[in-house]
């Protein structure tokens, strides 16, 4: 093998020397595409197969009070959005966003339409099928993963079915919903976008 001079690789490789992200940096972070799709292809309506937001580990800077924050959770197939709460210190006397996940965020409303499904059995379609207020259908996010061949009825909701329907609470002896501990939220410091 010759040798190759030191200077060999200093040749510009095209990207160029600009600054890039100065004016735009609420992209960092998000998520792009899942699967190489750039939209989920399971649910019933383009809405609902949004990919929207980052894994939840982090989020942009300059976060605001008025903003929804995004996070994309594959394990449940779907984008859920939180919304500021509070102000909150931590111990290092840092000024926190408290963003919470809404009490709405499972209802079975207009806003999730798209997550209700349509059934089939033996070649019979229903019309859409939606759960009351509170669960959510996991049945094509485990149909999507490629392991399962049909779809299985699984049903998903918050701790203790926070935010059910009461029909849904009173059929399960034992469940205690409390807001305070069983409520998903995150902290996140807004300058950074760091979340605590």
């Amino acid at each position: 093998v010759d040798s190759i001079a030191y200077d060999t690789f200093l040749v510009s490789n095209g990207v160029g020397d600009n600054a890039y992200g100065i004016e735009r940096v609420d992209p960092v972070g998000t998520i792009e595409r899942f699967n190489y799709l750039t939209s989920l292809l399971i649910w019933s309506d383009q809405y609902a197969n949004m990919i929207n937001g980052t894994d939840g580990t982090m989020w942009h800077s300059n976060a605001t009070k008025d903003e929804r924050i995004y996070a994309f959770i594959p394990d449940i197939c779907r984008s859920i959005y939180l919304t500021f709460n509070e102000t909150r210190r931590n111990i290092a006397d840092v000024d926190l966003y408290h963003y919470t996940l809404p009490h709405t965020i499972f209802s079975n409303s207009s806003e999730n339409r798209g997550f209700c499904m349509n059934g089939t059995t033996f070649n019979n379609i229903y019309e859409l099928q939606c759960l009351p207020d509170g669960l959510f259908t996991q049945a094509p996010c485990q149909h999507f993963g490629g392991s399962l061949s049909i779809p299985f009825p699984i049903i998903a909701s918050n701790p203790h079915f926070l935010d059910a329907d009461p029909i849904v609470l009173d059929a399960v002896e034992g469940m205690h919903p409390n807001d305070t501990i069983h409520r998903s939220f995150a902290d996140i410091e807004p300058t950074t976008g760091s979340k605590y």
